[in-house]
Parts: structure tokens; sequence; C-alpha cells
């Protein structure tokens, strides 16, 4: 890698992105409990859900005046932040105007994954609880893409390995090209869960699963994320001016929210 990049200092980038966002004081329910959401009511909900990994937040991001079930784009946060990232960065207001520009509505639900890594128990969380929760929230149980930021693009990764969806979109993506940058990150128990959960050693694993990668050119992370494109033959791989941080991910959002609601279509006129 060009530029040392630390586990501490992914922390303070993913940390940046959660400036100025508000306690949440809901209280703890065995099922859901709804705080007051940052943006309007009629497009944000948060929700607590009891898991086998504690109480999970669940953030549903729809588009405004749209009702009933909607199509789902699961939502993964960076390390070192939790689900509240994808509302910091103007994600609610940005759907809205996706979907009325257009695009097929689909909801961006995002979730949070243990606070360290999206590997293990996170992922069994994924797979099993998160259907149930979904049909609760009336939103389609399966979803249909993946929406990653840098440790969250990695576990939109891992989920893929399941057959299922159709998009997957990796924001500055927390890949390796060795070990040794790999640890320097400390995510990781070990080598061999690095090497068994790497996206640039598992391929295959998402083989024939459009990708969509987005990185900042003063981004550490950048030959990594250029690499994977390359092997992926991601499309879009788009590659402009940032650096591992919210300002990025809030300027390439639009882009981003336009390419996964285009995997459904557009709406018919009329």
């Amino acid at each position: 890698m060009d530029h040392q990049w630390t586990r501490r200092g992914f922390l303070l980038a993913s940390a940046a992105a959660l400036a100025g966002c508000g306690t949440d004081d809901s209280p703890r329910a065995a099922t859901t409990a709804v705080t007051t959401p940052p943006v309007e009511a009629t497009s944000v909900s948060n929700l607590v859900w009891r898991s086998s990994i504690g109480d999970i937040k669940m953030i549903v991001m729809r588009p405004r005046d749209v009702t009933g079930p909607l199509p789902v784009c699961l939502a993964l946060h960076g390390e070192g932040a939790d689900s509240s990232q994808f509302v910091d960065i103007g994600l609610p207001p940005l759907l809205t105007a996706t979907v009325r520009a257009g695009t097929r509505p689909f909801a961006v639900v995002a979730v949070d994954g243990g606070g360290t890594s999206w590997l293990g128990p996170p992922q069994k969380m994924l797979a099993e609880e998160l259907p149930d929760w979904l049909v609760r929230t009336e939103l389609a149980p399966t979803p249909f893409g993946a929406l990653g930021i840098s440790a969250g693009a990695a576990g939109a990764f891992e989920y893929a390995k399941v057959p299922g969806l159709a998009t997957l979109a990796a924001l500055s993506p927390a890949v390796f090209t060795s070990w040794k940058d790999a640890e320097k990150f400390g995510g990781f128990t070990d080598q061999r869960q690095w090497e068994k959960a790497e996206p640039l050693r598992n391929l295959s694993a998402v083989a024939g699963l459009p990708v969509s990668i987005w990185c900042g050119t003063d981004d550490p992370l950048l030959p990594a994320a250029r690499t994977l494109a390359e092997r992926l033959r991601a499309d879009p791989a788009t590659f402009g001016n940032g650096d591992h941080g919210p300002l990025y991910w809030r300027g390439i959002l639009p882009d981003v929210l336009r390419h996964i609601g285009g995997t459904l279509g557009k709406v018919s006129p009329g």
C-alpha cells in the first residue's frame, strides 16, 4: 500500500461520519422500539431488534410518499460506525430524489454489525434473523442488493457468498493484497480468518454477481480497490477525487443510488 493505514485510522475515519449525531435514548424491547428519526418520519424509521448478538439497531430508509412493500438494498456500515452512518451522509433524501427521477422504488435498510467486524456472528444474524425483521417491516425478506462502506463493503462481499443478490456496491472497500496490510487494519483474528474472508482471495465466491466499486484517489486503499475492480470487471469502477471519509461518500452517493436503483429498472410512463 502507498500509505500506512492502521485500524485506529479506520476508526477515526468512520467515526467522523457520525459527528453531530444525537444519542439514541429509545427504550429497548424484545420486538421493536421506534425513536425520533433524524429526517422526515415518512422516510426513516429507527427500530431496535433483540438478536443473537445483542440489541441491534435497524434503520429503514424509504422514498417519501411511497407506501406498501418494497425491494430492499441492505447497507453495511464501516468499522467504528453504526447504521446511522448512512443517515449522516444524507442517504434518505437522496433515495427519495432517485425514485422521483424515475427509478423503481426501493428501500435501503442499514443494520448494526456488532462494532468490530462483519465476519462470524454478524453474518449469521444477517442470514438467519434479518429476513424476519424485514417481513415485520413490510419489506421483501431477501435483499436484491447490498451496499457497503469500507469494512462494510468487505462484509457485503461475505454476505454475497450466499446466492440471491442482484447487485453489490462497494464504497472504499477494505480489501488487502497481503496479510501484512490486513494485519495493520486489525479487523481479523488471525491470518487464516483473513485468507478465508478476503474478497481478493475469494473471487469465485461472487462470480457472476454484478459488482460496482467507488474509491477516492487519496484513499490509502486505492491500489487494492483498483485490483479488485479489475479482477471482478466491476461496472462501474469509479476512482475520483477524495479520501477515506464521509465527504467523499456523501459526494458519490447520488451516483451509487442511481446505479443500484437502475438494476430494478425505470417506472413505466403513465
